[in-house]
């Protein structure tokens, strides 16, 4: 019923292109793999697994996609988990309807999408521990992860700190190094839980 709901409500839309849906793990790599989304909306219960794994493999295979967590009435150790695997963010199935769209449209820029009481919470859950190259980063490193932190994609990160696109993936890369994240999400969550940048409301 989500599935279709959404299903429903991008189509509505005309800036968005409705790959399909799915209703499995086998399903939705898939239809991944047929459709090449740009975003996947990834519910963590699913009949033949779990949204987790089915994140991690489709990142393994195609990791310019952006996938996006629905995170329900999940656990915020799930949620952790899901944010460890690579998610963009995570998103409530009972938000408005034009946050939800807004969420997708942010994912689709590259943007990360949280909020930031969601993210004060999951900080508390991730697994682990300070990271001794933390102090490593450097000052133009440190201004990366802030924007990020704000929300802005790769481009705007870019545009605000009047460098290429290229030198800007390039920091994110030593960035994910240092921290031992997996995304640029999680190395956010991260980098606030060790008080390194601050999340603005």
């Amino acid at each position: 019923m989500v599935a279709e709901m959404f299903a429903m409500l991008i189509e509505r839309e005309e800036d968005m292109h409705l790959v399909g849906t799915a209703h499995g793990v086998a399903e939705a790599l898939a239809l991944v793999e047929s459709g090449r989304p740009n975003v996947v909306l990834m519910d963590y219960r699913l009949p033949d697994g779990d949204g987790i794994s089915a994140v991690t493999e489709i990142l393994r295979k195609w990791p310019e996609t952006h996938v996006l967590m629905l995170s329900g009435d999940a656990p915020e150790d799930l949620m952790a988990l899901a944010i460890e695997a690579g998610c963009v963010g995570m998103l409530a199935k009972n938000r408005p309807t034009e946050e939800l769209l807004s969420a997708v449209r942010s994912a689709g820029r590259g943007e990360l999408v949280f909020r930031v009481d969601e993210m004060n919470t999951l900080i508390h859950h991730l697994r682990r521990s300070v990271n001794p190259d933390a102090e490593l980063l450097t000052k133009r490193e440190i201004e990366v992860l802030q924007l990020l932190a704000e929300g802005m994609s790769t481009e705007r990160v870019a545009a605000e700190l009047f460098i290429s696109i290229h030198t800007v993936r390039n920091h994110v890369a030593k960035i994910l190094t240092k921290l031992g994240a997996h995304s640029k999400l999680e190395a956010v969550a991260i980098a606030t839980r060790d008080r390194i940048v601050n999340l603005k409301s």
